[in-house]
């Protein structure tokens, strides 16, 4: 039988990719429509009773507007439901239908079936928001070789990991999630000394902002806003912003065409708005400055200048707007790098991953469709595998536990691994119960980056007991947390006294069994053909 072909799956908010290396090369698979980016929208077709996936999706959105789902990725790891047709699902199923038209284009593309995947996510996805994207993965019948964060991937792509030793910034800004990471390269290690970020900030607030600015200029204009709470007309505003969006990374002004928009005093009316660069510019100022405040936080807390930076790396989409890229330049004093397409780059770095996973070579750097190759190392047309990088990441915010100093107060977040330590973590530290006398303790492990436990996620509980009771003065717990080079938690706790231990591996409140994943398969809607 022969080997999976590597496969990298960029699970994007606004788009996705497939992406593989053989021949010595890497490659962006095309989908259905001949493109290399699928948008990561679905419609149903209730006359078809299936889904579109992709560009048939996006298109349906302004006419079919109720039966369209857009962002999902934002609401990865929650208990939020979305209706599809007649049914509702969980963030993981939407994200599963996805996958499983990304599989199905990349098996016409490559004239076999795809069966493993590396997929990425955004280096600030807690560990329930990862979990999350491989429980996705399984869904969609794929066996989930690893899940890697979008950072570490575009080292990869970018040939860095068998580079001498620098510092490499890597500014990421997608459609829904802003990341950012310090990575040291050295000895050929991508070692990520710290990341940060916003799971709510990207190019979706981007078009929201100019949304508002049109309504403002139509209420002046006819004395009426858009009937926002149409659909249809939401839809078709935020779809009017994305266009004059993409068209202002090119050009100095757009004209947005609005015809038979419905009002709010129920007249219907045909919108034309100019919208110059200069105008958006001001209007986008607020999120584009939230991403150097972070990425300045970043650099403060791991003591490194920006000018101690010798690299930086765009990736995602929306660093493709100039605002953002002069915005970098300014803030490194230096051009960040142009090598690949940064709508691309992440894709082709989850593609190296799986070549490393299976054992294969890794092209040296990427001709996709002319794009000009990455500088890498040597002269050849691969990394042997003598010199594949090694991975090190960190945890991306913290971990601890609910904890109670007594049982008339209100619980409180306590941290224990601390966001930025270094992956593989060990911790353990010495708690008490909360109350005289008891024999159980049940301990429930968050993740977060605030003290108020409310504002972090839950990811597991379990418990330790029975013990004999005693006052909680002399009862002695060790609680140890453990996350592995895959970001795989481990939590164990032992009461002092007795040598009562328990050990588990920390699941995710939203944990799905094998049989729980093979039934919701089983539910999914089909794809349109």
């Amino acid at each position: 039988m022969s080997q999976p072909a590597p496969i990298g799956i960029d699970l994007g908010t606004t788009n996705s990719l497939i992406a593989t290396a053989q021949a010595g090369e890497f490659e962006v698979l095309t989908n259905d429509h001949g493109g290399q980016k699928t948008p990561s929208v679905l419609s149903y077709d209730w006359d078809a009773k299936a889904v579109h996936v992709g560009h048939t999706a996006r298109n349906r959105s302004v006419s079919h507007p109720s039966d369209t789902i857009h962002s999902i990725k934002r609401w990865m790891g929650t208990e939020e439901m979305f209706a599809l047709g007649p049914d509702e699902y969980r963030p993981e199923a939407i994200s599963a239908l996805i996958l499983q038209q990304l599989r199905r284009d990349a098996a016409e593309a490559l004239g076999r079936d795809v069966t493993n995947a590396v997929i990425t996510v955004p280096a600030y996805f807690t560990d329930r928001e990862r979990k999350a994207t491989k429980k996705a993965g399984e869904i969609a019948g794929l066996t989930v070789d690893r899940i890697i964060t979008e950072p570490t991937a575009a080292c990869l792509a970018y040939g860095l990991g068998a580079a001498s030793s620098e510092t490499v910034f890597v500014y990421d800004l997608g459609g829904g999630t802003f990341d950012c990471s310090l990575v040291e390269l050295r000895d050929g290690m991508i070692d990520v000394l710290g990341v940060d970020g916003a799971t709510d900030l990207g190019g979706d607030d981007y078009d929201g902002l100019v949304v508002e600015w049109l309504c403002e200029r139509i209420a002046e204009e006819y004395g009426s806003r858009p009937a926002r709470d149409s659909p249809e007309v939401e839809s078709r505003l935020f779809d009017a912003a994305r266009t004059a969006k993409h068209e202002l990374s090119s050009r100095t002004s757009t004209k947005i065409s609005l015809p038979y928009l419905e009002l709010a005093d129920g007249d219907t009316v045909t919108v034309e708005q100019q919208l110059g660069r200069d105008v958006f510019e001001q209007l986008v100022g607020g999120p584009t400055e939230e991403t150097l405040a972070i990425s300045r936080d970043l650099l403060a807390k791991l003591d490194v200048p920006p000018t101690a930076v010798d690299r930086v790396l765009l990736v995602g989409g929306s660093t493709q707007m100039p605002i953002v890229s002069d915005a970098v330049t300014d803030l490194f004093d230096q051009s960040p790098e142009q090598g690949l397409d940064p709508d691309l780059v992440v894709a082709l770095g989850a593609a190296a991953q799986s070549c490393i996973i299976h054992d294969r070579e890794i092209p040296a750097a990427s001709s996709t469709d002319g794009l000009p190759a990455a500088e890498t190392p040597g002269s050849g047309g691969v990394i042997d595998n003598d010199s594949q990088p090694v991975l090190l990441d960190v945890v991306p915010q913290t971990i601890g536990i609910k904890f109670k100093d007594d049982p008339s107060t209100e619980p409180y977040f306590q941290p224990i691994v601390p966001k930025g330590e270094s992956v593989p973590a060990q911790v353990t530290t010495s708690t008490r119960p909360a109350s005289d006398n008891q024999t159980h303790s049940t301990f429930e492990i968050y993740q977060g980056n605030t003290g108020t436990l409310a504002e972090n996620q839950k990811l597991d509980e379990f418990t330790l007991g029975p013990y004999p009771p005693k006052p909680k003065s002399e009862q002695m717990h060790r609680l140890g947390l453990r996350i592995d080079e895959n970001g795989i938690i481990y939590a164990s706790a032992v009461d002092g006294n007795h040598d009562v231990r328990n050990d588990v591996t920390v699941e995710a409140a939203l944990a799905l069994s094998d049989e729980t994943i093979a039934r919701i398969r089983g539910e999914l809607p089909s794809l349109h053909e």
